[in-house]
């Protein structure tokens, strides 16, 4: 008889997956497997099958996306503060978002699609606020700052495990780029001081 696995190694599991999909959609749940250090015997025990894997994933990155989110516009008004705290806070579970903002093949899954459609919605809610307060430039489609904000929550976090950035920096140089940009004020097609 074996043992039950706990939660941590199921969480361990589906840390492994999201960041295997992320490069690799299509992956098998062998490569998932090999990627998490164990058997794909284990991985099927503790997961089922490749449409499960999925579904748990995409449940995972939502529930963590809902407390990331409610935790960081606590007690901020302005949309634009709201924006900068959720950049912040989506950092450090950029892989979640990242597979969920890339449109997450979990099939037959309505409830999925409408809890993905929610949050992109109250996303999208919030960019308009922030436009409407001057803070975003109103030409800017919804869809490019949406994009804009996932390249640069996932860059960060990559930033992080790659060069040894403290996430407090990277979660600074995410709300830079987005925001700010990445050089001096242009004048002329020249940044200043060139």
């Amino acid at each position: 008889m074996s043992t039950p696995l706990n939660n941590t190694t199921k969480d361990k599991l589906l840390e492994a997956a999201v960041r295997v999909l992320n490069t690799q959609p299509r992956a098998s749940l062998a490569d998932i497997a090999e990627a998490a250090g164990v058997k794909r015997v284990t991985l099927h025990r503790v997961v089922g099958t490749r449409e499960e894997l999925l579904r748990d994933v995409a449940l995972r990155a939502l529930q963590q996306m809902d407390d990331a989110v409610s935790a960081a516009i606590k007690g901020k008004r302005k949309p634009f503060e709201q924006l900068k705290a959720i950049v912040t806070a989506l950092v450090p579970i950029a892989d979640s978002c990242h597979f969920l903002w890339n449109g997450p093949d979990v099939g037959n899954e309505p409830d999925i699609t409408q809890e993905i459609q929610r949050h992109d919605k109250q996303l999208r809610d919030l960019i308009d606020r922030a436009k409407a307060e001057g803070d975003i430039l109103s030409f800017l489609p919804n869809s490019w700052v949406m994009a804009s904000l996932d390249a640069v929550v996932y860059a960060a976090a990559n930033t992080v495990e790659t060069d040894n950035i403290p996430l407090t920096d990277a979660s600074a140089l995410a709300i830079q780029t987005l925001f700010g940009g990445i050089t001096k004020k242009v004048k002329g097609g020249q940044p200043a001081g060139s």
